[in-house]
């Protein structure tokens, strides 16, 4: 899905939406039948591709809304997947003793190969065709708080998988909304020369959406929530110490503008809103989470990283806020229950010291990546962090210092060592 998404993003910033429907049809532009398939293919591979993305001759999609819909559509997914071929995780293996592939094995590879050329093929042809097609309607306006999801995505992918595309489109993706739906402190670029003073001003600005060179003043929390929790998401995979200013940079400015700091939680919006009728505190997550949920639990990450008990207040106070929610109703706070998990938790700290650039470095990144431990947070030892962060030695090669607290284990090149003490 995100290659998919790249490939339709020359922009920096990424498109809302795209309909379903083209020339008055839904699925026209998508969907395939068997015999468009067997008319655009060979024989084998419109073999292996029916049989891949499980294409039948009735189809699988009806658009019963329409009272002539198109016939024998087939909505492709993949139904019958291709083994892998030579995966690291798991190696091709032969009874013991065996000093080569028996033919029975070797015969398999060999068709597992033909097969995967065989569907390569097929898709090549099938998105070239594809692309003659109608499209459907664009909404090409830019949301930052959308791409605040889609930065965190893509941040994300980079740290598990290390795919270096997923980076350059993250922090391409950053750099579009700071050029154009940033407003900085003070007007100034610098954000890592701005004072404290500066940061808390209130004339530093996300605005909601950019159009075709034009942008709303229209301010939202869930603009400021989302791209902060991607911008953590994107130092955390980099360790790029701009990253981590301009996240603190955001939080202050999302304080500032919308934390009610009498009874803790945000506001949906700035006071200054045009059209406001009434404030309202949202804390439902559901098809996204609310702006609430996502405000309080980065401000706890960023708090981890930087030791900045401001952060941490304020989302205490708002998970106080919304203390009855979660008892009464948790089932729809999802979202909110993390950040409640996240703060009962002392969060483990993976410091990582070393030239964030250098390929060990990055290995060692990524190894701290690879563990599902959601309570913990990754920083490096420059810029904004926390100050034992800043006092860890730096060695000849890059190290990870795990701590908890003020206490750290032993420094570790490991990546093996690394995944086991996040465990």
């Amino acid at each position: 899905m995100a290659r998919a998404a790249l490939r339709e993003n020359a922009l920096g910033g990424f498109y809302s939406a795209e309909d379903a429907d083209s020339e008055g049809k839904e699925g026209k532009f998508y969907c395939w039948t068997r015999e468009e398939l067997s008319k655009l293919l060979t024989p084998d591979e419109f073999k292996v591709a029916v049989r891949y993305f499980g294409v039948t001759e009735k189809g699988n999609f009806v658009d019963h809304s329409d009272p002539n819909p198109l016939p024998h559509q087939n909505v492709l997914s993949i139904v019958n997947p291709l083994p892998l071929l030579h995966s690291p995780e798991k190696p091709l293996t032969r009874p013991s003793g065996a000093l080569s592939p028996s033919d029975g094995e070797r015969g398999s590879h060999e068709n597992l190969s033909k097969d995967s050329a065989l569907l390569t093929s097929a898709k090549k042809k099938m998105f070239e065709a594809r692309s003659k097609r109608v499209r459907p309607h664009l909404d090409d306006k830019v949301l930052s708080s959308w791409n605040g999801l889609m930065l965190g995505a893509l941040a994300r992918a980079y740290s598990v998988l290390g795919d270096e595309s997923y980076r350059y489109a993250a922090e391409k993706n950053l750099a579009f909304i700071q050029a154009k739906l940033w407003q900085p402190p003070q007007g100034s670029a610098a954000l890592s020369a701005a004072s404290e003073a500066s940061r808390r001003d209130a004339r530093a600005t996300l605005f909601h959406r950019w159009r075709d060179g034009e942008r709303d003043s229209v301010q939202l929390l869930d603009a400021y929530a989302f791209l902060l929790a991607g911008v953590i998401d994107l130092y955390e995979a980099t360790l790029d110490p701009q990253h981590l200013e301009f996240a603190v940079v955001l939080a202050d400015t999302m304080l500032t503008k919308l934390y009610d700091a009498q009874n803790g939680g945000f506001w949906q919006a700035a006071p200054d809103s045009p059209d406001l009728i009434l404030r309202v505190k949202e804390d439902y997550d559901g098809a996204e989470p609310s702006g609430n949920s996502v405000a309080i639990l980065a401000l706890l990450k960023l708090s981890a990283i930087t030791d900045r008990k401001d952060f941490k207040v304020a989302a205490e106070k708002s998970l106080r806020l919304f203390s009855n929610k979660l008892h009464e109703l948790p089932q729809a706070v999802p979202y909110l229950l993390l950040a409640l998990d996240y703060w009962l938790e002392e969060p483990k700290r993976a410091v990582i010291v070393g030239d964030p650039n250098a390929a060990d470095t990055r290995a060692l990144i990524h190894a701290a990546h690879s563990v599902y431990q959601p309570n913990k947070v990754v920083l490096g030892n420059t810029g904004p962090v926390e100050p034992l962060a800043r006092t860890l030695p730096t060695k000849d090669a890059p190290v990870v210092f795990l701590c908890t607290g003020t206490a750290c284990q032993p420094p570790t090149q490991d990546p093996a060592k690394i995944r086991e003490l996040l465990k």
